[in-house]
């Protein structure tokens, strides 16, 4: 995938809906000046406000305007509550990887738990956490608020599973099941919460699930693959004894054993370059968006529903 292509073409998606993250950027400042005032200061909001300003894709945002829209749906300000939680949420399991990784740059500046301690930032997670139920509780729809207290357990019991299954090479299958509870849980719960609020079917339900899904599991297999163009990440997943899909792969072409000497990236990346692991994850993280693409064909044809599809071809680029 060709990064700078792939960054321009995502930012003329994104401009299509670029007024709504417009009031999505306001409602963040809103959210950190109205805070941090002077009755109610608190220590820990600029340090999480300069956190912030490092944005990243806000593709879990992304998704929701494009699908509201899609369906024929006004935004609301209900949508701009939902993405701000659900990028909280999506935040605040970063600075707890950070932690459990040991990470020392996240977007190009330094974590949390480097530029502070571990402490601070565990501290910081957790508050965004609270945060988030708050902002949660505030939601009249209670399908919309159970779903959210179901995908964050299941984000929490999938980095558990993750911390016990350390150093274990396991099938691919599980790995996906991983994916799934980690990562594409909430886009689920971004997605479907924007099915809840307006009149929703059946149909739209089942697809938009399904599109979610698909597309938050595809999404978790191309950012693995990534980080086999990092050294530094590709030897703190070996480290820490994260084995994604290529390194699954690697491990059963040439046997199972073959991680226990790889202490080093460098002899990782060109072992794994003499096998077919890196096409082989490439594949599987295309079947993936195939699905997700499958799953948006019952929305009426739009600039929505094409901006969709082409964010969807962006990753096979």
């Amino acid at each position: 995938m060709d990064k700078i292509a792939f960054k321009e073409e995502y930012q003329k998606i994104k401009q299509l809906v670029s007024e709504d993250f417009e009031k999505l950027d306001n409602y963040f400042e809103s959210y950190f000046y109205n805070q941090n005032n002077e009755k109610n200061r608190n220590p820990i909001f600029p340090i999480l406000s300069e956190f912030f300003s490092a944005k990243g894709k806000q593709i879990r945002s992304l998704l929701i305007f494009l699908i509201t829209r899609a369906m024929n749906q006004s935004i609301e300000d209900f949508h701009y509550k939902l993405a701000f939680a659900i990028e909280l949420i999506h935040n605040a399991t970063l600075i707890h990887d950070d932690i459990i990784d040991c990470s020392l740059i996240r977007r190009g500046q330094k974590t949390l738990n480097f530029d502070y301690d571990s402490k601070l930032a565990v501290l910081s997670g957790d508050f965004l956490l609270c945060e988030v139920l708050r902002v949660i509780n505030g939601f009249e729809n209670e399908n919309i608020r159970n779903l959210h207290v179901k995908v964050m357990s299941e984000m929490i019991n999938g980095e558990i599973s993750q911390y016990f299954n350390r150093f274990k090479v396991g099938t691919i299958e599980n790995y996906i099941e991983k994916s799934k509870a980690k990562t594409a849980r909430l886009f689920e719960a971004a997605l479907l919460s924007c099915v809840f609020y307006g009149t929703s079917s059946q149909e739209e339900i089942k697809n938009i699930s399904n599109f979610a899904m698909a597309f938050g599991t595809a999404f978790q297999i191309f950012n693995d693959l990534d980080n086999f163009d990092d050294s530094d990440k590709v030897n703190e997943d070996i480290e820490n004894g994260d084995y994604s899909a290529p390194l699954i792969y690697f491990a059963q072409e040439k046997g199972k054993d073959i991680l226990q000497p790889l202490i080093n990236s460098k002899q990782v990346i060109k072992q794994l370059k003499s096998t077919s692991a890196i096409e082989k994850t490439k594949q599987l993280a295309y079947s993936y968006i195939d699905l997700a693409i499958e799953n948006l064909l019952f929305l009426e044809d739009n600039q929505y529903r094409r901006a969709l599809i082409s964010l969807c071809n962006l990753y096979k680029m």
